[in-house]
């Protein structure tokens, strides 16, 4: 799912997201916007996702 042009974010948001991931894979594109990284990431949720940044390093 590309997110690159998400301009706000909260958890219901997140919940969407969350539910998807339940249902089917997914993987976010980004860079994800620096509000919804910031939601995801003092939830805790960043981890969930296999998030793919081409202007990123691969781990």
């Amino acid at each position: 799912m590309d997110v690159r042009q998400v301009s706000f974010a909260d958890s219901s948001f997140l919940n969407a997201l969350i539910r998807l991931l339940h249902i089917r894979p997914l993987a976010l594109q980004g860079p994800l916007p620096h509000q919804l990284h910031r939601l995801m990431e003092m939830t805790g949720a960043l981890s969930l996702f296999d998030i793919r940044d081409p202007t990123r390093p691969a781990r």
